[in-house]
């Protein structure tokens, strides 16, 4: 039986009518965290653009989302996209290989992650691990991955563990941590203050973390202000640091305010 005249999977059907669909807080991914049975790690984390819950399958997931989700441009991150069944049939028969099924049935082939971003060609991206790179069958599913997102005229990009530097990793998770605090701490604070709070550290070549100890001391402020500050502001792109330089070992001097520092308007909760 030709792959074409086989019946789709009637739980990937019965997705297909509400997931997928929509873009920001509106998108649903086509795969839940609690629909699968995984032997590693899955989660649900608020993206800082998309202001939703999304669903990473695995750790890798977490750090490829976590790279684009702080990546200036991104203006919004669909996972796990599944694409149309009538154009991954149509691939597979060009590329001559059997299109991915279950016990006889079609399965929708998805993408990990679709990033849009402003002014730019979007982005799809495949995340595996470089040992399953090994297995025919991956192959041949990112194949019908490359094959449909370049019809459409966006990037495809694999991404891999080899991607990403252990420094950078931890730090994404540090900055993501921080929009999800929601306290009100900061939030009378402005762009203006956060600039006046900068200049002070300016010229300073010691530590990031000794000099914010010192100004909590100094203004009498709760312990760990200070700190919470830039890693908020980093968080929210309104400060540069070296991201390949575990946050534990920045010092003031490696800091500096974005290009685009003077056309944020908002205090600091909004923009994070």
């Amino acid at each position: 039986m030709r792959d074409s005249e086989r019946l789709l999977d009637p739980s990937d059907e019965k997705r297909l009518k509400t997931r997928g669909l929509g873009s920001g807080r509106s998108y649903e991914p086509f795969i839940k965290v609690h629909e699968i049975s995984s032997k590693g790690e899955s989660f649900r984390i608020l993206g800082k653009n998309s202001t939703r819950p999304h669903h990473l399958l695995s750790r890798l997931e977490l750090s490829a989302f976590l790279v684009f989700d702080q990546y200036q441009p991104t203006t919004d991150i669909k996972e796990q996209y599944p694409l149309p069944i009538v154009d991954s049939l149509s691939i597979c028969e060009r590329l001559g290989i059997k299109h991915p099924q279950i016990a006889g049935k079609l399965k929708v082939v998805t993408t990990d992650l679709v990033v849009e971003l402003k002014n730019k060609t979007g982005i799809a991206i495949a995340v595996k691990y470089a040992d399953d790179l090994d297995d025919l069958r991956v192959v041949e599913k990112l194949q019908i991955e490359k094959v449909f997102w370049e019809q459409q005229g966006y990037l495809w990009r694999l991404f891999t563990e080899q991607e990403i530097t252990p420094s950078i990793k931890e730090n994404l998770e540090w900055l993501h941590a921080a929009n999800q605090n929601l306290d009100n701490l900061y939030s009378e604070l402005s762009t203006l203050d956060i600039q006046l709070i900068f200049k002070r550290l300016k010229g300073i070549n010691k530590r990031l973390s000794t000099t914010c100890a010192a100004l909590d001391d100094e203004y009498s402020c709760e312990p760990g202000f200070h700190i919470g500050l830039f890693r908020k502001a980093v968080a929210a792109n309104l400060i540069d640091a070296p991201l390949n330089t575990v946050f534990r070992q920045w010092s003031c001097s490696d800091l500096s305010l974005t290009k685009n520092f003077s056309l944020i308007v908002g205090g600091l909760l909004d923009v994070s």
